[in-house]
């Protein structure tokens, strides 16, 4: 399941339209388990099940009630709602999906330079967390607006009770939106400004040869995959007992119905055999980065940040 329309305009209605206020908001789209109940640990019984489907989708669904009771707060004291502009640069088919889940209808603009756009942004209205200054600032365990896939990733974490302190982490992706700020969250020092996961953090790649991922992989007890390649990870790469965060966005043909369809960089029905936690696609990352940008607006609304 993916966050439908109806709930998103709801959220967008509470979050006011984009004439109500002057100062917005601005957020910049480039390439890119249930709420509530936290699991602890892994599983202890020497039975092999399947693992923990983390549904994104309803753990998005309780943040986005945690967010509309931050609004109504916000609004109660005389403050005006939060809104946000959406900016599209380029024609990526992941940045299209992720402006669906937001409004359900893209619309790209001019095709300009990405970095120019993203530091043409005020620091403090930058919700996707591009701007050179919140990248900087992230890098230096600062509280800074957080990219929201990354953000995602590590909320998904926290919220399941996926222990990270002193376990190794394989990060597959090292874009500067999702992979790179995501293992930043992770390796970081849970002591600092902005706590991180206090993993030992290994970052790969499309171009990491298989055999050496695997190598990885296996020694993994988290694995994060956001490289755009359709099951880049298969069980044989999985020890049992891992978690395993899919953040990939891919569109391939299946044979069966003729149709395209969504998918992920994990073969999931195989992984979910050996891991203890998986997030599927579509349903897993995706709602709850939508959910994150979110937050993200009502932080830079209240100004908590900068």
């Amino acid at each position: 399941m993916t966050l439908s329309a109806r709930a998103f305009w709801l959220l967008r209605g509470r979050l006011g339209r984009v004439s109500a206020l002057g100062r917005s908001a601005v957020s910049l789209l480039a390439a890119p388990g249930t709420a509530g109940r936290a699991f602890r640990g892994f599983r202890s019984s020497s039975l092999r099940h399947d693992a923990i489907i983390i549904s994104g989708t309803e753990m998005a669904k309780q943040i986005q009630k945690e967010i509309q009771r931050g609004v109504e707060s916000w609004i109660s004291l005389g403050n005006g709602r939060p809104h946000l502009s959406i900016i599209l640069v380029g024609d990526n088919p992941a940045s299209h999906t992720y402006v669906r889940k937001k409004i359900k209808a893209a619309a790209a603009v001019d095709h300009v330079d990405e970095r120019t756009v993203c530091n043409g942004i005020a620091p403090e209205k930058d919700v996707d967390g591009f701007h050179i200054i919140n990248i900087g600032r992230l890098c230096l365990d600062q509280h800074s607006l957080i990219p929201a896939t990354a953000s995602a990733v590590w909320e998904i974490i926290k919220r399941t009770g996926i222990e990270t302190f002193g376990k190794n982490v394989v990060v597959a992706g090292r874009s500067k939106n999702a992979g790179m700020p995501i293992a930043m969250l992770l390796h970081t020092d849970g002591e600092h400004e902005r706590p991180g996961g206090d993993a030992t953090v290994t970052i790969a790649h499309r171009y990491t040869p298989k055999e050496q991922l695997k190598i990885h992989t296996l020694l993994a007890d988290v694995i994060v995959v956001a490289a755009g390649i359709p099951k880049l990870i298969t069980s044989d790469m999985v020890k049992e007992g891992a978690a395993v965060i899919d953040v990939g966005i891919n569109y391939v043909h299946d044979p069966m119905t003729g149709k395209t369809k969504l998918v992920g960089d994990v073969d999931f029905e195989a992984v979910k055999k050996k891991a203890s936690f998986i997030t599927p696609v579509p349903g897993g990352v995706g709602p709850m980065t939508v959910a994150m940008l979110l937050k993200n607006t009502l932080l830079a609304a209240k100004k908590i940040i900068y």
